[in-house]
């Protein structure tokens, strides 16, 4: 302030060197950069742009459809929108974002992108950062908006008078959903369906590879034990991880309440929901194998697991259990809503939880809501749950939250009194009416949820052709934008496409080696052939002059070494020829290789094999320390006995320090080494389709069609449109994928932010 006064009192006009003096002494204050810099003589400091982190990408790189909305939502609104970052990418500066773009194949799956790979040029090139997705269950589009609720709901709409009160043959979907008499606790447990519908952990998922069993396989009775369960996490390098957990028994008793120190660094400990501190978590040493154990040892085998959103704490737990109620989805009106716990517990039991103070929620009190939540439906039944009428409730009071004027937030409860209210908030299309903007979805056919022209620009168009003049010329003005190409002639083929895919991957990974000798012992092939990688299958050729054998192997890469290195190499007394199988599906298997070696997803990671016991990450620290560069590891588990691999991919933080670990590593003897060319998506659907597909048979391969030119041109479209696009812009390209009678075909998606 000193400085500020003397300048204020000087008598005289300042010359041109003190006037630039004190120009640049306030844009250094503001962070404008040095002198040098202001005269430009330095570049100016470069305002950040907006970059989303790869830390926060799963292993497996699978994400949900709800995850993939809650992305989008962040993006289009932030945080003064209160949305809040995705669980499984960070966004960084997102108030920067020029706009959000989602391109929809529509008639495209996963198995799309490794058929055609060389063909998607463009797709490759702009975009880094890719990701797999389950096949959708319903509108896909709409799950994109966060429009999920189902036909049932706009159903029960319908029904409706004008005034929104129910006409009086209006089946409430409480009752018709669990009848109207009184049932034991059996009658409320998600069925396996509902467990796969609704996210959560199973047995063959290949998503829980590495999760393990409560071990309560027992067939539950109406007198089975129930256990309240709630977890609280933190964010950490690899997303979200358990910090915090508690087990309450049907007599309400805390059993356990145990804080948990994550495998990972923490980057976020979520205070205000978690009541985590770095202070709290600095002393605990126990880690999620603990915490495991001691449930797996306090569970009986029919225990019955209730929760509030259950799927999110057995997924942090990382543990699977068959018999659950999960209190979200039993007090859910219909599907697509579900009432927080907050409210469930102001409503039904009374009980004021989640008081919002700086400890954050206590899960040892929303286990024991959820417990009780669960008792009292099952002791009073369906009928007097529909009686409370949970939805009006919940409107009234919503209402009343949003009446100008009113400063207090409240609800009407059934005894008439007024509550603060746990509301869910605008949905993200309602907080983008709010702020005057729209969302421009350009398609040839209209979205199948109706929503408000105000929400909503729809732009109807006849062609794919018309699709990309219209977005070139308008998109690029809308905050949020959906385009949607489509081509009627895919769908019809799809499994055809996907067996064919599959198939020529799995001959590109099979390798035939000899002659050897009559009576060569095959376990010692294996031996030799499984050091470059993991063998699927080791069989003997029958009908030549010599034996030959034949390995099939589980990674391009090992088929790769094991030419490149056991070529012309002896084995029992028998110099060999490693040979790859030559098809009409292999012949362009170097060009496919380059091209994947040489993706920006590979160019920095490495393929490592050869370790003689399954591998853990604390090893691999251990075993390449020398290292300094190494920014990740991946550890693939083996589908069929759920052990860590005896292979890793290494991701270094330049392309320069992962060639010199592969000429190190090379130099050293005892472990094979080559640049990487399967990316962790690629490598979990391999792991998943290759190796079980059946051979396609002869009706198939006179059926199967190309659509090379299809693709090429959806390729050409990408770019065009991407030029067209305003920088600082997110993109996100997405093949949703089919999930029709034949079986479920996964979807796949890039993003990226251009730059």
């Amino acid at each position: 302030m000193s400085e500020i006064k003397s300048t204020r009192q000087r008598k005289r006009p300042l010359n041109n060197e003190e006037e630039e003096e004190t120009i640049c002494k306030r844009r250094r204050d503001e962070g404008g950069g040095s002198r040098e810099a202001i005269n430009g003589l330095l570049p100016q400091r470069v305002e950040k742009s907006p970059r989303l982190s790869t830390a926060l990408f799963c292993d497996n790189c699978e994400i949900q459809h709800h995850q993939l909305h809650q992305l989008l939502k962040y993006a289009a609104i932030g945080k003064g929108g209160s949305a809040t970052q995705a669980s499984w990418c960070t966004l960084h500066h997102q108030k920067r974002l020029r706009g959000v773009m989602v391109v929809v194949l529509q008639d495209l799956a996963q198995h799309h992108f490794y058929q055609y790979y060389s063909h998607f040029h463009s797709l490759r090139r702009l975009f880094k950062h890719r990701f797999s997705m389950p096949p959708p269950t319903g509108d896909f589009t709409s799950s994109l908006l966060g429009l999920d609720v189902t036909d049932q709901k706009e159903n029960m709409d319908d029904q409706r008078n004008p005034e929104g009160s129910e006409l009086t043959n209006s089946p409430d979907p409480t009752q018709q959903k669990y009848g109207t008499s009184i049932r034991g606790l059996t009658r409320y447990l998600l069925t396996e369906e509902e467990m796969r519908n609704n996210d959560f952990p199973f047995i063959g998922s290949s998503d829980t590879e590495n999760y393990i069993h409560t071990n309560c396989s027992e067939e539950p009775t109406d007198n089975s034990p129930l256990f309240g369960l709630d977890c609280e996490m933190c964010m950490t390098c690899k997303g979200h991880e358990l910090t915090r957990v508690s087990l309450v028994d049907a007599q309400g008793k805390c059993i356990m309440d145990e804080l948990v120190k994550p495998y990972n660094p923490i980057i976020n400990y979520m205070t205000r929901f978690s009541g985590i501190t770095k202070k709290k978590l600095h002393p605990v040493k126990t880690k999620l194998k603990d915490i495991q154990e001691k449930i797996k040892d306090l569970l009986p085998p029919n225990a019955v697991l209730v929760g509030h959103s259950l799927n999110n704490d057995l997924r942090a737990l990382q543990m699977i259990h068959p018999n659950v109620i999960d209190t979200s989805l039993l007090f859910a009106p219909y599907p697509g809503r579900r009432f927080k716990l907050k409210f469930l517990a102001q409503v039904i039991l009374k009980r004021e939880i989640q008081c919002g103070d700086a400890g954050g929620h206590n899960p040892s009190e929303d286990a024991t809501a959820t417990l009780n939540l669960a008792q009292y439906f099952i002791q009073n039944g369906p009928e007097k749950v529909a009686d409370i009428n949970l939805e009006d409730i919940f409107l009234k009071a919503k209402n009343l939250h949003s009446t100008p004027g009113d400063t207090k937030s409240s609800e009407i409860k059934p005894n008439g009194m007024l509550h603060p209210l746990p509301s869910e908030g605008p949905s993200f299309l309602e907080k983008l009416e709010k702020a005057g903007r729209k969302i421009a979805y350009v398609s040839r056919d209209s979205l199948r949820n109706p929503v408000s022209s105000r929400q909503v620009e729809t732009l109807l168009c006849a062609s794919n052709e018309e699709i990309l003049e219209k977005v070139c010329s308008v998109v690029p003005l809308s905050p949020v934008s959906i385009v949607k190409f489509q081509h009627g002639s895919i769908p019809n083929k799809l499994h055809v496409a996907a067996k064919e895919v599959t198939c020529k991957f799995g001959d590109m990974m099979t390798v035939f080696a000899g002659p050897f000798r009559n009576g060569v012992c095959l376990r010692s092939v294996k031996m030799h052939f499984g050091s470059c990688g993991p063998i699927l299958s080791l069989s003997a050729v029958s009908g030549t002059h010599q034996p030959y054998v034949c390995i099939k192997y589980g990674v391009p890469e090992a088929a790769q070494l094991a030419v490149e290195l056991l070529n012309g190499s002896c084995i029992d007394g028998s110099p060999i020829k490693v040979q790859r199988m030559v098809s009409g599906r292999t012949l362009d298997y170097e060009d496919i290789c380059k091209e994947m070696g040489e993706d920006p997803e590979n160019e920095n990671t490495i393929y490592v094999s050869g370790f003689a016991n399954p591998l853990t990450e604390e090893f691999l620290q251990n075993q390449f320390t020398n290292f300094k560069e190494i920014k990740s590891i991946f550890v693939p588990t083996n589908p069929n006995s759920r052990r860590q691999a005896k292979y890793c991919y290494l991701r270094f933080h330049s392309p320069d320090a992962a060639a010199a670990a592969v000429r190190h590593i090379q130099a050293h003897g005892g472990l094979r080494s080559m640049k990487a060319v399967t990316s962790c998506h690629f490598h979990r659907w391999l792991q998943t389709a290759v190796r079980s597909v059946p051979p396609l048979t002869s009706q198939e391969i006179v059926s199967r069609e190309p659509y090379t030119e299809i693709i090429r041109d959806l390729d050409r479209k990408v770019l065009q449109l991407y030029e067209s696009l305003l920088e600082n812009t997110l993109c996100v390209i997405v093949f949703p994928g089919n999930n029709s009678s034949s079986g479920p075909l996964p979807g796949f998606g890039v993003i990226g932010i251009k730059s």
